[in-house]
């Protein structure tokens, strides 16, 4: 079967090693949705559960998430998990047991002071020179008034990606998951969720009163991939099956080896696991302010996603929003249910981290209303396996040569800027986060022997992966 879709402009820019920005990944940002062809209509018809089946699962479903989000809306704001670094550091660097039930049902979290508010603010200044004195390289979105840049490698972010409280939530993050041995692989797991990892992404500095930033309601980490690649269905078998009360969105066995980016357009759909997407702010912001809003409810609304396709009402070859190569969106004729769920996150100020699932409805306000700029570093959760290893492999060649990462668009502008992040700027742990500092082979931790154990073989192939630590080369060289 050939899964390209039909040429356009994405598809020119990455054929020509042309760049691009964010704008080409979202259709509210103006990326128009191809028309899906017959070979989606055979899909989904291969899919299709019995329609008994999936009336009775729709009919609850539906009520569930009609009490749900009565509930989201009676809260509001206040429905999003919020924690103190302090208390993750207090718990052994992993979140209270009340919040992780929280966060599981909620699908996000807000960590308050992950790093101190004057160094954000120090990171964020630091930025701005950078981009001030890079100026003649640096690109973004908008073109004419960027407010996201494809900047990924100033060295305030990474000062902040290697930030030992950094890593520490992201592994806390990781540990809400879990991973199942497969019958055929003899004990050993897939995912590795102690050794976070980093994943170069942009940055965003949106001005005061600015509407061109404004990203409808969507899913990263794919869109038709859910439903056509076949490692991915396994995620949401139970969904598929119309027994999607027993969904656990918290099972990672088969997301490590899910191909969620099938088409390889370059325009930052991401081809890796992210746990969790996230974002540190570097600005006070909230509601009415520019900010992420949120349908905090995971289990539900991913059932409902996946299962929206397969009514009455959809095209044969239709998938609700879902367009390949790009996210997948939500539109009021299909999902209204789920946009009434639609949250902004709580007030947040520099050095406060957001975090949701990589299977979590979100969006953007549509207009910062606030007096400052609502400005973040981008920032997700990263786990250990053979996937996201052959990922960072590449990532850090292109880090170290200041090329743009491999799953954004190719615009390399920062290899020749000033002050640009280079290998020599990162600790120990840095480096390792960055795939250049080698997996040691010690227990980390929090991680017990059994998880050690599990863990060995996967740590070994990323080991081979990953290739000799980036200073024994230097002193190869030398």
């Amino acid at each position: 079967i050939d899964h390209r879709p039909r040429p356009s402009r994405a598809i020119m820019l990455k054929a020509n090693g042309a760049g691009g920005d964010i704008g080409d990944l979202f259709t509210t940002l103006s990326a128009a949705p191809p028309v899906l062809d017959e070979r989606f209509a055979e899909l989904k018809e291969k899919l299709r559960p019995p329609c008994a089946k999936l009336q009775a699962a729709w009919q609850r479903l539906q009520k569930a998430v009609a009490e749900e989000v009565e509930e989201i809306k009676a809260q509001g704001s206040a429905v999003i998990p919020t924690i103190d670094f302090s208390e993750i550091a207090a718990n052994g660097g992993r979140f209270p047991e009340e919040i992780s039930t929280a966060v599981r049902k909620r699908g996000c979290v807000v960590v308050r002071k992950t790093i101190d508010a004057e160094t954000a603010l120090a990171m964020k200044q630091g930025t701005q020179n950078y981009l001030t004195r890079n100026s003649q390289h640096l690109k973004g979105f908008p073109k004419d008034n960027p407010q996201v840049w494809e900047c990924y490698w100033s060295k305030p972010q990474g000062e902040m990606r290697q930030h030992p409280n950094m890593l520490t939530t992201q592994t806390a993050l990781n540990q809400l998951w879990h991973c199942r041995a497969t019958s055929s692989a003899q004990g050993q797991v897939s995912v590795d969720l102690h050794r976070p990892l980093t994943y170069g992404e942009r940055l965003r500095i949106r001005a005061a009163g600015d509407k061109s930033f404004t990203l409808g309601p969507h899913v990263d980490g794919g869109s038709v991939e859910r439903w056509e690649d076949e490692e991915y269905r396994r995620v949401y078998e139970d969904i598929l099956t119309c027994d999607w009360e027993k969904f656990d969105a918290w099972d990672a066995t088969h997301r490590a080896e899910a191909r969620c980016d099938m088409y390889n357009l370059g325009l930052g759909l991401s081809s890796v696991f992210r746990s969790f997407q996230g974002w540190m702010s570097l600005s006070n912001s909230g509601k009415g302010k520019g900010t992420l809003m949120l349908v905090p409810l995971v289990r539900e609304a991913t059932a409902y996603l996946m299962l929206r396709p397969f009514l009455d009402d959809v095209a044969p070859s239709g998938f609700c929003g879902a367009n390949p190569g790009r996210t997948q969106d939500l539109y009021p004729q299909f999902h209204s249910d789920l946009i009434a769920g639609l949250v902004p996150i709580p007030d947040v100020r520099p050095g406060d981290t957001v975090w949701w699932h990589c299977d979590l409805v979100h969006a953007v306000e549509g207009t910062n209303g606030g007096t400052e700029d609502s400005s973040v570093y981008y920032i997700p959760a990263f786990p250990l396996c053979r996937k996201n290893a052959e990922y960072l492999h590449r990532q850090a060649e292109h880090f170290r040569e200041g090329r743009t990462p491999p799953d954004f668009p190719p615009n390399d502008t920062e290899v020749n800027c000033d002050g640009r992040c280079v290998p020599e700027d990162l600790s120990v742990m840095g480096l390792v986060a960055h795939g250049l500092g080698g997996l040691p082979e010690v227990r980390v931790d929090g991680e017990t022997e059994k998880e050690f154990v599990a863990s060995r073989a996967l740590r070994e192939e990323c080991r081979r992966i990953l290739g000799q630590p980036y200073a024994a080369k230097r002193q190869r060289t030398e």
